[in-house]
């Protein structure tokens, strides 16, 4: 038998998220720096690049697309652009945002392939920076040393679906055991209702094929 994944996960709420966008809006706003457009790393960057929009007045936002991680802690083997850039960013300074750096390669991605379009300057932000990221971010509201999966409340339902497919596949099915696997392996804790919710969906997405 193959030993049990073992990845500690944070689930972050979204009351705290906003909070952690509201802060890192603050150190964008007194570090003084003139942001003519945003642009989003998809599709995690969505939320906070939206939320910093809303915040700092930055009428401009656009976003682009780099895949690296899939779905709960799987990782592709490299950070790929599949969506291009679809706004004029020459000689302008652009805010790249995500919500958080773990690798760092889609964030290095990002950054060679706008910088090919002239910008004036390139600034990052994401609410979350791991250390073990290639790249530091200009401005992050949390640092975070010892590695663990965070998931933010917009991808949730997508990861404890992929967490929970990885526990079925190795032949638990009863809903409290799954909780309990959830808990064990991930340091995630749910209710039933939720357990039996995902459970239906992943049902769904087999039978439609996807």
């Amino acid at each position: 038998m193959q030993p049990k994944e073992q990845i500690k996960c944070e689930l972050m709420s979204w009351g705290k998220a906003v909070r952690n966008a509201n802060s890192l809006s603050r150190l964008l706003k007194y570090s003084g720096y003139k942001i003519d457009i945003a642009v989003a790393i998809a599709r995690g960057g969505f939320v906070p690049a939206r939320i910093l929009s809303d915040y700092l007045s930055i009428r401009n936002l656009t976003a682009i697309k780099v895949e690296h991680w899939g779905v709960a802690h799987t990782e592709t083997e490299k950070a790929v652009l599949k969506y291009p850039l679809n706004a004029d960013i020459k000689d302008k300074n652009v805010l790249l945002v995500d919500d958080i750096t773990d690798t760092g390669d889609t964030l290095r991605v990002s950054l060679e392939y706008l910088k090919s379009f002239g910008p004036k300057e390139i600034r990052t932000a994401v609410l979350v920076h791991k250390t073990c990221s290639v790249i530091t971010p200009d401005y992050f509201v949390r640092k975070v040393a010892k590695w663990k999966w965070i998931i933010f409340p917009w991808h949730i339902w997508e990861d404890l679906a992929g967490f929970i497919k990885k526990i079925t596949d190795s032949g638990i099915r009863d809903e409290e055991d799954i909780r309990r696997e959830l808990n064990q392996q991930y340091c995630i804790r749910i209710d039933i209702a939720t357990v039996r919710e995902i459970l239906s969906e992943i049902i769904r997405l087999v039978e439609s094929g996807r």
